[in-house]
């Protein structure tokens, strides 16, 4: 299912007041700031809105003190492609950063005319304190890449980088290019000249990530690209990613994390991602690979999913905790209508980092896995976790009529595979509820669990299955038709057996919220709250270390209810 990225490793709180249109008389900012307008000249001295400088090469071209902000005006648009380095800006640290913003009234835009397998739009490389906001970055060539932070010079990390209020689109690896670099923010450890240059408090907070339209050929939002785990201190919150159509064969996400360690990924809405995918390996909404301590949480993934059919390839999950992660958590977040897995626990083994131990706990996935891409709501494939794997408090429901697609069967709740062995001591899968009222070509739903392999270890507890015309529970070579016959095969205590009177199943829809804002996607959807009289009251077993709240935020009881409105 995925041919990771090896080939590709020959690619190599912003204050209010700077916010644009926050200083109302820009002309009595201290020097060191610098002024870009289509009215100024790149004879001016750039030091006031009056003697403002023309174009991007003059940009480009200044040597800067430590500390500058170079304002481009709001509403006009500068071609070219910004290049921030150790040579313009030779001196940069976290505590005076070196900025670019807009000024006067709206974005100003950088239109890039820079062409190249690993061209960017805006670069900066090897500047500490490097900050980004308030710009459009639109490409107007064949540019790989809006944004690229890198450091192809020290071995000290490069840190304290920003990108904010942005809107950054329609960039991706240029048309024939066999290389894999290309998308709306590039975050490297592994620089363009193959210099393995560490990155440290990497913040990408509240911009908008996207291409054209759905099926357009822009590459992921956040491609970000470790020499082992060297991308420290990573924040990637409130942002909007939408509309990236992807190449065929593209394996990268609408926000990657690779080689990060110790990352925030929570608040974004990610939707319409990879309609142009055809392999496998295949793209995600949210993923991260060979990357160490990441939490992502309260994010909405949607509509990962080929347009305007599936013909081919796999993938398109909600949210993939992909080959080589450790120490990760996947939490309060709602994956709906995705073509692949809500939820997916790639278990392989990458760059000698073995998988595991990670958590998925207290999300809820609606009407995923609707072209049966991968086979279940909830996906634990290539093999065995070799480190321990937790899966509770989880809703997974789907309602979908699969019977026409490509593929033939219905979704399982929880797919395994696709080899025999024992999941690590530890593993668990407690207080889940799974909803199948789904049908596949044989008229009946998917079952509830499919382990063909045998796989076993992992600690069965106070799940709660419900499904009309179910396909049963698939356990190495027996299927259990009922729910009479699972229980006397003793595979699992605790577990429950009937409708959980959801407040309104399969009607979650898509969330109306503002990631910036930092709420979501809770309340949202309030349709998998558990009505009176619930079998999901007060049933399930209590798990350590649980977070303490559940999906809606509410404390979590000892017994704690099951599934995702776990009080």
């Amino acid at each position: 299912m995925r041919t990771r990225w090896l080939a590709a490793t020959a690619v190599p709180g912003i204050l209010g007041a700077l916010l644009a249109g926050a200083l109302t008389d820009p002309a009595q900012a201290a020097a060191g700031t610098y002024y870009v307008s289509p009215n100024g000249s790149d004879s001016n001295s750039g030091l006031s809105p009056s003697q403002a400088w023309k174009t991007i090469g003059k940009v480009n071209s200044f040597t800067y003190p430590q500390g500058s902000l170079v304002y481009f005006e709001g509403g006009q648009t500068f071609a070219g492609c910004l290049v921030f380095n150790s040579t313009n800006v030779p001196a940069s640290s976290a505590s005076t950063p070196f900025r670019v913003y807009s000024y006067g009234t709206g974005q100003a835009t950088i239109q890039s005319n820079c062409t190249g397998d690993t061209s960017a739009a805006i670069t900066a490389d090897a500047v500490n304190g490097f900050q980004l906001n308030n710009i459009k970055v639109v490409n107007g060539s064949t540019t790989a890449a809006g944004v690229l932070l890198q450091n192809q010079t020290s071995s000290t990390a490069t840190t304290g980088l920003k990108v904010t209020n942005s809107d950054i689109s329609g960039f991706g690896t240029p048309s024939g290019s066999t290389s894999a670099f290309g998308a709306q923010i590039m975050v490297l450890g592994y620089a363009l000249n193959s210099h393995s240059g560490p990155l440290d408090d990497v913040q990408i907070l509240n911009n908008k990530l996207h291409g054209a339209s759905v099926t357009s050929t822009a590459g992921p939002g956040i491609y970000g690209w470790g020499s082992g785990v060297n991308i420290t201190n990573v924040r990637v919150e409130g942002n909007t990613v939408y509309n990236l159509g992807m190449a065929p064969k593209t394996t990268g996400a609408g926000l990657t994390a690779n080689g990060w360690n110790g990352a925030i990924i929570q608040h974004n809405v990610v939707h319409d991602i990879g309609a142009n995918v055809t392999s496998c390996g295949g793209t995600s909404g949210i993923m991260s690979y060979t990357s160490n301590n990441v939490t992502i949480r309260n994010n909405e993934v949607y509509k990962v999913q080929p347009v305007p059919a599936y013909t081919a390839g796999c993938d398109w999950d909600g949210i993939d905790l992909d080959g080589g992660t450790t120490n990760s958590l996947v939490e309060y977040n709602y994956t709906h209508d995705n073509a692949g897995s809500g939820l997916l626990a790639y278990t392989s083994t990458a760059a000698s980092r073995v998988w595991g131990p990670n958590t998925y706990r207290y999300n809820i996935s609606q009407n995923d896995d609707w072209a049966n891409a991968q086979g279940g709501l909830f996906d634990v494939v290539p093999n065995a976790p070799k480190n321990a794997l937790s899966i509770y408090g989880n809703t997974l429901f789907t309602n979908k009529d699969q019977s026409t697609n490509k593929k033939t069967g219905a979704s399982a709740c929880f797919n395994f595979g696709y080899s025999t062995g024992t999941w690590a001591a530890g593993s668990q899968i407690k207080d889940n509820i799974c909803y199948l009222a789904n049908k596949g070509s044989s008229g009946k739903t998917g079952q509830f669990y499919y382990n063909p392999y045998t796989q076993t270890g992992m600690t069965l507890a106070n799940n709660l299955y419900y499904g009309t015309n179910t396909g049963g529970w698939r356990w190495g070579g027996t299927t259990y038709a009922d729910f009479a016959a699972w229980k006397a095969a003793g595979l699992e205590t605790g577990s429950v057996w009937g409708d959980p009177l959801f407040t309104s199943p399969g009607g979650g829809g898509t969330c109306s919220w503002s990631p910036p804002t930092g709420t979501g996607p809770q309340p949202c959807p309030q349709a998998y709250t558990l009505k009176a009289g619930s079998p999901a009251l007060g049933t399930g077993t209590p798990v350590s270390g649980n977070g303490g709240v559940d999906y809606y935020g509410a404390t979590i009881p000892n017994p704690p209810n099951i599934g995702a409105d776990a009080s």
